[in-house]
């Protein structure tokens, strides 16, 4: 090969060379591009919030009641709704009582079923048409306690100061208001029957009572665990054990549940796609990398092809000064 030739591909091997290294530099910004890429992913992945199960035991609370009984009006169950200590000791407590208590239960009525009509100055209720078996309506003995009652659920039901009353085969008491009853003493047309139109009937039930209640002073003992045994009220003067009573609160917690299922699955996806990216950014890097190695192995030829081209360009170089020596 003569000088010229040697030079021209020495020339050319070295371009290509510098076209294969600045290749291989191209190949390598990529790589660390993609490896900050993936170093992104990864903080996006150690900064998702990891969902956390409710802990059941968070969701018990104890509940603590009492009872009162031979007081005047205060007996009853007690539920200790919040209560909290005061400078002497003593306690602040809120309760639910409940309690039995009579009160009034009214049934709408009409001639069509109940008839009341005045016979000699005496009134009768005639139930569905059962003229054979009238009911005889006298003056209720208890009209004020039992109007209290209508009055207090059914406000300015009874409009008289008396009631009359029947009983039923039981024994049972039922209530009408006197303006109703005495409404049929009215004068009618000769061959017609007085009767009311429209009224109600009322008598009465037992039925349990909440009510809310403030006491200023309790005083509380304490078991070994903590927790109130025994209640002693001042102004009651009354003692009781308290009954202490662990409830679970299983909406509360189903509705905590379903939160966490609900962040778990959108946790699950997130993580789900940051791997999915990631896996994608390191096919990339291996096939840049499988490029790179080939890129090293031209690199490698070229490199070695040039040390020989430029051994024979130096004997050519050496022969052609020799000439002239």
């Amino acid at each position: 090969m003569g000088l010229a030739a040697s030079q021209a591909r020495f020339l050319g091997i070295t371009a290509r060379k510098s076209n294969i290294e600045y290749e291989g530099q191209q190949v390598n910004q990529q790589r660390t591009a993609l490896a900050e890429e993936v170093n992104s992913l990864y903080n996006k992945l150690i900064a998702l919030e990891v969902p956390i199960a409710p802990d059941t035991t968070k969701f018990y609370e104890t509940d603590y009641s009492y009872e009162i009984t031979n007081t005047t009006d205060s007996d009853g169950t007690y539920l200790i709704k919040n209560y909290y200590e005061n400078d002497d000791g003593t306690y602040t407590i809120t309760t639910q009582r409940t309690y039995p208590r009579i009160a009034a239960v009214g049934k709408k009525v009409d001639s069509s079923q109940y008839k009341i009509t005045n016979e000699g100055g005496k009134y009768y209720l005639t139930i569905d048409g059962d003229e054979e078996n009238k009911i005889e309506l006298a003056e209720a003995s208890d009209s004020e306690y039992i109007k209290g009652l209508i009055n207090t659920k059914y406000p300015g039901s009874i409009t008289d100061d008396k009631l009359y009353s029947y009983k039923d085969p039981t024994g049972k008491s039922y209530y009408i208001d006197a303006s109703v009853v005495e409404g049929a003493n009215k004068p009618v047309p000769e061959g017609e029957e007085p009767q009311v139109s429209n009224f109600s009937i009322y008598n009465t039930t037992e039925e349990q009572a909440t009510e809310t209640r403030v006491f200023e002073d309790a005083e509380f003992t304490f078991d070994a665990n903590n927790r109130i045994s025994n209640i002693y009220l001042p102004g009651l003067d009354a003692s009781s054990e308290v009954n202490a009573t662990r409830i679970h609160d299983d909406e509360g917690y189903q509705a905590a549940l379903r939160d966490y299922t609900m962040s778990k699955e959108e946790y699950d996806k997130a993580v789900a796609d940051l791997n999915a990216q990631t896996e994608s950014l390191q096919q990339e890097d291996k096939v840049l990398e499988l490029r790179l190695n080939q890129v090293d192995t031209e690199q490698q030829a070229l490199q070695t092809e040039l040390d020989a081209v430029k051994a024979i360009l130096d004997k050519n170089i050496e022969k052609t000064f020799n000439t002239f020596s």
